[in-house]
């Protein structure tokens, strides 16, 4: 039994000895090998106790309080005296024995409280506050018996039934022989529980760190003590100490650099260069590459679409300085066109440079006339097309898949194209996928279905064959859905600049670029074109007698089409129900307007502008059916244009037959 309880004294006195080194190890370098020491030092003299009693106070208060950063400090606690019974432990109120003959000072009394009256479970020491004595659930082990305090201590319980363990100062009796040291109240002196160590300690109090899995992990340098550190409350520190490397600019690697912002590549692609060798060893040294057999080098080297083999074998022709009508190149000369042309840049800056036709400008862009000359080359070489053979329709259809790339590309209507802008879109990718598909499959751009509904659009509204809209033409579209105040300022050209030559009139680009917008608000093109057009004083802020000029024709169409035309639909009431859709947080701490930025945050800006102008779509929204619009959402057409294509070409097929 007595075994026993010394075996729970020394465990609960450890648990506070470790933790207090922890946190002096723990905070600087310096310590870590000092107290190692000194804890080896104190397992010795647990091992083999000193005849020689020293006062455990005064090398307390000389060595743990004072931070124990220095090694004669550890060294004073580890000389402390050590003895197997604990009845013979010292009372710091009472004066020490001037010899080893000396009877001992009588032992202390036993305090009836728990084994962690001193030491919280988990080898915490608790603060000097006021509270009721401890209940039995706070035992360490419920089943353990009751330890002995050897001697009183700085700290003592409150006797309050019902109560926590919680320690309160007591003041205690200056020694005869003790010297003029007075110990702190902030708890426990390492000096006095160092006696209570016995043989019985076998704990490893501080294991090495593995320094090759602190290696590995990279939290260390070779030569430093390797540990990791946390905080002595169980937390992790505010900020980490001295003794751990901290990364610099230069360990940060490099990912985003100028050379690839222009799409520039480090090194040439082993895989590319090995396909070269490859298709040269099968046509033999010597051997001429004619343009016929262009298309392996054009998929599998250069990443380029088999459609486009012939515009890259151009290229190759002028980079070489050979005559463009060439049929062959020599391997020297693909060689030199590869590795100092091609083979340092990106696939999609490979296909750039091929649209832009190597011609050198001030600034970095695509015109619609390069975006012409590549639809010209998918039309001759794509067997999906070959059905396009009058001369009239190749034009206007390489026209408005030029237009609609320039549409989603372009900078806020600027008609060009840039190196950033062209790498940032789906472009590079939508042209390799022609390749295996069907143009029709290939919503994006490409689509001659698309094409079609346009130019159907267009000769149905040109009803004069001039091939301009006038503002009258123009008020028939969607059967008159738009409101005509918002009609005349498209003539008028505040949506886009217009291409027309012709002032008040649109020509097809001017048209593709409104039935575009009209039919697609969700899209960013359109929600700034659309902005433009409402933006009245050009300030750049839908203000709300703005908004309420084009509101007051399209309320009128409201009471048309609505169920109850008594009804009258408030400005307020849909204003509060479209700024509950656009976000409301963005716009209440600006009490002016809508600016860009709000209407391109929100998903549906369409309702928006329906709500302003174009008053059957926003009641087809207000009474649509959410189930079919989930199923239309599980079909192939992923946008509103997409979807409206489909119907227009579907009715126009049906009509012709």
């Amino acid at each position: 039994m007595v075994a026993l309880k010394q075996r729970t004294t020394n465990n609960q006195t450890a648990k506070v000895i470790i933790s207090q080194l922890y946190v002096a190890w723990a905070t600087e370098e310096d310590n870590a090998k000092q107290i190692r020491s000194a804890i080896q030092e104190l397992l010795a003299a647990v091992r083999h106790p000193s005849p020689y009693p020293v006062n455990p106070i005064a090398e307390a208060d000389a060595g743990v309080n004072s931070g124990m950063g220095k090694a004669a400090s550890s060294s004073k606690i580890a000389s402390a005296p050590v003895s197997s019974s604990a009845a013979r432990h010292l009372d710091p109120s009472g004066s020490l024995p001037a010899t080893e003959g000396g009877s001992p000072p009588p032992p202390s009394p036993p305090i009836p409280s728990s084994s962690s009256s001193l030491v919280e479970e988990g080898g915490r020491i608790p603060h000097a506050t006021t509270s009721p004595p401890p209940a039995k659930s706070t035992v360490a082990d419920a089943h353990a018996p009751l330890p002995q305090q050897p001697h009183p201590t700085p700290l003592a319980l409150n006797g309050e039934a019902g109560g926590t363990p919680t320690p309160r100062a007591v003041s205690p009796k200056r020694g005869a022989a003790g010297g003029g040291a007075s110990p702190s109240t902030k708890g426990p002196h390492l000096g006095i529980l160092t006696p209570a160590l016995n043989d019985d300690v076998t704990v490893d109090f501080m294991p090495p760190l593995d320094s090759g899995l602190a290696n590995n992990a990279g939290f260390v340098k070779e030569g430093s003590v390797g540990r990791f550190v946390h905080h002595a409350e169980g937390g992790f520190a505010a900020t980490p100490p001295a003794n751990v490397p901290r990364a610099t600019l230069e360990d940060i690697p490099v990912f985003y650099s100028k050379k690839e912002s222009k799409g520039m590549l480090d090194a040439i692609v082993e895989e590319e260069r090995a396909r070269l060798r490859e298709i040269f060893d099968k046509n033999g040294v010597g051997k001429l590459v004619h343009k016929a057999q262009f298309g392996d080098l054009s998929v599998k080297v250069f990443k380029v679409p088999l459609w486009y083999k012939d515009a890259l074998f151009k290229a190759n022709c002028v980079f070489v300085n050979a005559p463009v009508t060439s049929e062959s190149l020599t391997h020297a000369q693909v060689n030199r066109f590869y590795y100092e042309k091609m083979g340092m840049l990106t696939p999609s800056r490979r296909l750039y440079e091929l649209i832009s036709g190597g011609v050198e400008r001030e600034e970095d862009y695509l015109t619609i006339e390069d975006l012409k000359e590549m639809v010209k080359s998918l039309v001759s070489s794509h067997p999906s097309l070959e059905f396009l053979q009058q001369p009239e329709f190749q034009e206007y259809y390489c026209r408005t898949v030029a237009i609609r790339i320039m549409y989603a590309l372009e900078r806020q209507q600027c008609r060009k194209v840039y190196w950033r802008d062209f790498d940032r879109s789906d472009l590079p990718e939508v042209m390799m996928r022609l390749d295996s598909k069907d143009v029709n499959q290939v919503l994006e751009y490409f689509s001659y279905e698309h094409f079609y509904v346009l130019y159907c659009k267009f000769w149905e509204l040109d009803t004069d064959r001039d091939l301009f809209i006038d503002y009258s033409d123009l008020c028939n579209y969607s059967q008159g859905s738009i409101v005509p105040s918002v009609v005349m300022r498209v003539i008028e050209g505040y949506g886009r600049p217009l291409t027309s030559t012709v002032p008040g009139h649109l020509d097809f680009e001017d048209f593709v670029y409104f039935c575009l917008s009209e039919e697609d608000k969700n899209s960013e093109p359109a929600v700034y074109y659309w902005f433009k057009v409402l933006d009245v004083d050009g300030d750049g802020i839908l203000s709300g007698h703005e908004l309420f000029q084009f509101y007051k024709e399209n309320q009128q169409r409201f009471l048309e089409y609505s169920e109850s035309p008594e009804g009258d639909i408030a400005y307020e009431d849909s204003m509060c129900q479209m700024l509950d859709m656009l976000g409301f947080d963005r716009v209440k701490s600006r009490r002016y307007g809508l600016t860009l930025g709000d209407l391109r945050a929100c998903p549906t800006p369409a309702n928006f502008f329906n709500m302003i102008f174009n008053a059957p779509k926003f009641l087809l929204f207000e009474h649509r059916d959410p189930f079919a619009e989930h199923q239309q959402k599980l079909k192939v057409e992923k946008t509103d244009w997409d979807r409206f294509a489909r119907a227009e070409y579907d009715r126009m097929a049906a009509e012709a037959q």
